[in-house]
Formats: C-alpha cells, structure tokens, sequence
C-alpha cells in the first residue's frame, strides 16, 4: 500500500511545483498507540516528520483524528503546537499543511507537507491537498476492501495488501498479475474507482 500511496503523494507534489518550491512532503499512520512513518518522499522529509513521534499532539495527529485540514503558516510563531512547532523551526522548516487521509474504522494516516518558508502554503495548495488526500482515502480503501476479499481464500504465507488486491482482482475478474497492476496505478493516477471487467467466457 506504501508503495501506491507514495506515487500519488509524489505526482501530487510534483503538480504543485514542489520541488521548485522546496517542498518535504510525508505520509504519517496513525492506529491504536501508534504513529509511523508509511512513506516520504526523502530521508529529510523523514527525518522532518518523525519530529512529530517525539510529541503527545501535533499537526499529522490533529488532522488524522479530526479528519480536517491543518495548517501552520509559520511555526515560528505557533502557539497550538509549540514544542513540535519550535522543534521544526530548529530543522529548517517555517510553514506545515497536514490533511487526512481516511482509510476505515480506527485506522488513519496524514499527508503532511513542509516547507521552508513562512506562509508558503496558498488556499490553492490547500484544496489541491485535501483533494490529494480525498483520491489516496479512495485508493486505500479500494486495496483493502479487495485484500480482505482475497484473505479469506488465502493458504499460502501472509502477504501485502497490494499483493492480496492484485491477487483478487485475478482471481475474481481474470485479470493478468499486469492487467490488476495497471488498473490500480489507474486509480491511484486517476481517482476513480471503477469496477475492472469481470471474467467473460
């Protein structure tokens, strides 16, 4: 699932001129007493994001559990999070946009971008955002939904979510292991969850 979620992170990015603008972006899971890493799109925006791991709250937290956007014009003067606030100024970054990314039940993550300067976020960046976030919910859920599907009839040893939905999509539309692949890189692409052809003949 990280390595889908991390694609669309990065095109996501990448449509936002991110990298000439010097964007670090992270996706951060949020379960029951844990909160990790799931995928970055560099070792420092790793390194940025796991600042967050060394605090009770914080912006990837709030926004998981809240299920709505948040966001630091500049942590330099931030108030609500000040000890994560005052730990990421010390690694260079000034403006932080987290928004929420639903998977089901107890089980949720964040996309979290950083930059180094001040108020570099736009209202623009922050719809295209929870947009992102909207398309990889719909993403994650899908892989899930198609993992759980194929988990039950499952014999050999455990295996990823994505290989459990590339594995039902062949077994329960006759998909190649190709076919099932290019048809969720099509709705991590294109946002749209579409049922794949089913089995003919």
């Amino acid at each position: 699932m990280q390595t889908f979620l991390s694609e669309a992170a990065q095109e996501f990015v990448e449509d936002l001129g991110g990298a000439a603008r010097g964007f670090l972006w992270a996706i951060t899971h949020v379960g029951p007493g844990e909160v990790r890493n799931w995928a970055s799109g560099s070792a420092r925006a790793r390194e940025v994001d796991g600042v967050q791991n060394s605090f009770a709250d914080g912006p990837a937290l709030t926004a998981a559990a809240s299920r709505e956007f948040v966001h630091i014009p500049d942590a330099a003067v931030d108030r609500l999070w000040p000890g994560f606030s005052a730990a990421v100024v010390g690694q260079g970054v000034r403006s932080v946009l987290s928004v929420p990314i639903l998977v089901e039940g107890e089980l949720s993550a964040a996309l979290t971008l950083y930059a180094a300067a001040p108020h570099a976020f736009s209202s623009g960046d922050v719809i295209h955002a929870v947009a992102c976030a909207r398309r990889l919910s719909r993403v994650c859920r899908l892989l899930l939904d198609l993992a759980r599907n194929a988990g039950a009839a499952i014999t050999q040893p455990p295996l990823s979510v994505t290989e459990l939905a590339v594995w039902s999509l062949i077994r329960d539309y006759g998909l190649t292991k190709e076919s099932a692949m290019q048809y969720l890189q099509a709705v991590v692409r294109d946002g749209t969850v579409t049922s794949p052809y089913p089995r003919t003949g």
